[in-house]
């Protein structure tokens, strides 16, 4: 016979002859077939039982001790077992049970059969603790002596499966739960690393009874596997939302679930995810998670790391607790992740230059890397839109438009002065890292770091083209903010859409661009209604935030005089665009004109001298003649291009004259 077969046996006999001796004579009399069994327990069968070596006394006495603590087997936790295991496989010993005392297998019986009939309240949930690791307990029953105990089917599959194998037990309740494995392989920690150690070393040494908080920004999960593959522990992730949604509806098997799951597979648990609101979504306080989650697994010795969001803090005096801030990572570690995964996938990166552009995560980062991999690499424009967008992702872009410029520096038509102050722009944009840290100058400017850009000077004269082309440049993408999505009528609205905007610009790097900014950034007026305070609420919030900001932010406007002088002193660079002269008119004519091929001769010369017009009025005439001419299926003439120009003059409203076509007159004749 089976070792399993024995003890059940066993156990049937011992409860029939405490039955005997405690008035309930003859109790196999309605159960033959119990009687059949017990007449199988021979004395040879009790010796074998006892020298068994064999694969199940040894997952047996392994599973006793372990739920001990490794201390001597509790005889009141080895007699409940056996029932537990007697009524699990035999249905009729389970019927016999319930029959004389009402219940299945219940702690009391356990009890009276070692010869204790009237435990205390701490004896009670001392065994059942070392039983629920095993077993399912019905909590809700009163008293909890007669608690219905039930064998956890992995148990009954570790003790029967001779090949059963407790790691590759699935969860029941959790299906969004994962199983991160001590043994399994783990990318490499680029940064961070004496974080992790410090955590490992800390749980080895507190043992049981300890949380650990991780919070902050980027990388918890990835730094809570390698913490346990340090302490040499399995580790079960959770989400915290759906623990909690479970615990609002089902305590009980939660608590149960959890236990016997990190039981079965050593392994401690990491909740994700935990921040504020969570708990009153739910319905559910902290009290309760603490006392129906938390402290019952520290009771039996597991570790807790809980990932934490935002500006959660979990805190509770009674337990032992350690608190790990991951702050984002500087711009030296940000380079260090990307050489890593550079290194690791042999890609060609200039690391440096991705450091400084995008405030990644490491999580991030290594996403980035494996998705242009598998995309064969391709240019770092390309890489450049993965980063982008996966920054983006989880960011409200409703606010304005995010585009990757394609113009550049050469394409504008602006004087030379101006020419040498965009390309200073783009060199304190890109190389300010070196400025702050290997110069060390970062003391000495704490906060206003920001690249800011004022671009004014009357529509058509390049402003928005310009601002376009720093970013192309850089090869970074343009945020085109909308002012009229911003602007909000309900107090603070218009704030934190501001917060949003710069928010996702001081992680991403990208360049910030508000157009028209005179309706965001005018003067502060003297206060005469309500709503001029809040107005000037506003701008003092943005002229607050700007100080902070950390980034490329360029302003235009075709009102200088209407900005608020407080944000033209935070402006490191003003560029004042004129109309242009004709030197200039000539090279926008020049540039805008379609080819040879699909047009006659024009008078270059002449229009750039006759029309003091801005590039913007240029193009909107070189549009509108290109239309007249395939109209007509003709090639592009100087009669198009004139009476295209009479349609600006008359949308201007500017007078117009026989004397102003000069030379052409005969033409709009």
């Amino acid at each position: 016979m089976e070792f399993l077969e024995i003890a059940v046996y066993a156990v049937i006999v011992r409860t029939y002859f405490y039955f005997q001796e405690t008035g309930r004579e003859n109790s196999f009399d309605h159960f033959p077939y119990l009687k059949t069994l017990s007449e199988r327990l021979t004395d040879e069968a009790m010796k074998i039982w006892e020298k068994s070596e064999g694969i199940q006394a040894m997952r047996y006495w392994e599973v006793l001790k372990k739920i001990g603590n490794n201390e001597d087997v509790d005889p009141v936790v080895h007699t409940a077992l056996d029932l537990c295991l007697a009524a699990a496989l035999v249905p009729e010993f389970r019927a016999y049970l319930s029959h004389y005392t009402g219940n299945p297998a219940v702690i009391q019986l356990a009890f009276e059969m070692e010869g204790n009939v009237c435990p205390s309240y701490e004896e009670i949930m001392d065994k059942l603790q070392q039983l629920q690791m095993i077993c399912r307990i019905d909590w809700k029953t009163v008293p909890l002596s007669y608690a219905a105990i039930e064998a956890d089917h992995r148990l009954l599959a570790y003790l029967l499966v001779e090949d059963g194998d407790k790691e590759s037990f699935k969860t029941v309740i959790f299906g969004n739960g994962e199983w991160f494995l001590c043994k399994e392989s783990l990318q490499p920690m680029f940064v961070r690393q004496e974080a992790a150690m410090e955590c490992a070393q800390w749980i080895m040494t507190e043992g049981t009874g300890t949380v650990l908080q991780i919070a902050g920004e980027g990388g918890r999960r990835f730094l809570a596997k390698h913490i346990a593959h340090r302490a040499g522990q399995n580790l079960f992730l959770l989400s915290a939302e759906k623990c909690i949604s479970f615990l609002a509806g089902r305590t009980e098997d939660v608590k149960g679930e959890l236990i016997r799951e990190l039981f079965w597979k050593n392994g401690m648990l990491c909740l994700y995810g935990l921040q504020e609101g969570l708990f009153t979504k739910w319905q559910v306080t902290e009290e309760d998670f603490i006392k129906e989650v938390v402290w019952p697994l520290l009771n039996i010795g597991i570790p807790i790391l809980i990932c934490t969001e935002g500006r959660f803090s979990f805190y509770d005096s009674r337990i032992v607790g350690k608190r790990m801030n991951l702050n984002p990572l500087t711009r030296e570690e940000r380079q260090q992740v990307f050489a890593g995964f550079a290194s690791l996938y042999s890609l060609s990166i200039d690391c440096v230059l991705y450091a400084v552009r995008y405030r990644l995560s490491a999580r991030e980062i290594a996403r980035a890397m494996e998705i242009w991999q598998q995309e064969s690499m391709g240019t770092e424009q390309d890489f450049t839109r993965i980063c982008t967008k996966l920054l983006s992702e989880s960011s409200k872009k409703s606010l304005g438009n995010i585009s990757y410029p394609t113009v550049r520096f050469h394409d504008l038509q602006v004087p030379d002065e101006v020419q040498k102050s965009l390309e200073q722009i783009c060199c304190s944009a890109m190389c300010g890292y070196m400025i702050f840290e290997e110069w060390r100058l970062k003391a000495q400017y704490p906060y206003g770091r920001a690249v800011t850009v004022m671009l004014s000077g009357p529509p058509g004269t390049g402003k928005t083209m310009t601002a376009h082309a720093i970013a192309g440049e850089m090869g970074l993408p343009l945020y085109q903010v909308d002012i009229s999505k911003i602007m909000d009528k309900y107090i603070g609205e218009t704030e934190k859409h501001l917060e949003e905007i710069f928010a996702f610009a001081e992680k991403t790097n990208i360049v910030l661009f508000f157009d028209e900014a005179d309706a965001l950034f005018g003067k502060r007026g003297e206060v005469t209604e309500s709503k001029d305070r809040y107005a000037n609420m506003e701008v003092a919030y943005i002229l607050q935030r700007m100080e902070q900001f950390d980034g490329i932010v360029i302003l235009s406007t075709n009102f200088y005089n209407n900005i608020d002088k407080a944000f033209l002193r935070r402006m490191k660079y003003v560029l004042k665009y004129k109309m242009p002269d004709k030197a200039i008119r000539f090279n926008l004519w020049e540039s805008c004109l379609p080819e040879k091929e699909f047009r006659e001769e024009l008078d270059i010369d002449y229009l750039a001298s006759q029309f003091e017009f801005t590039g913007g009025m240029i193009k909107n005439v070189i549009l509108s003649a290109s239309v007249m001419a395939v109209y007509e299926e003709n090639p592009l003439s100087m009669e198009h291009i004139l009476h295209a120009i009479k349609a600006e003059y008359e949308k201007m409203e500017w007078p117009i004259s026989m004397e102003m076509w000069g030379e052409y007159g005969y033409l709009m004749m």
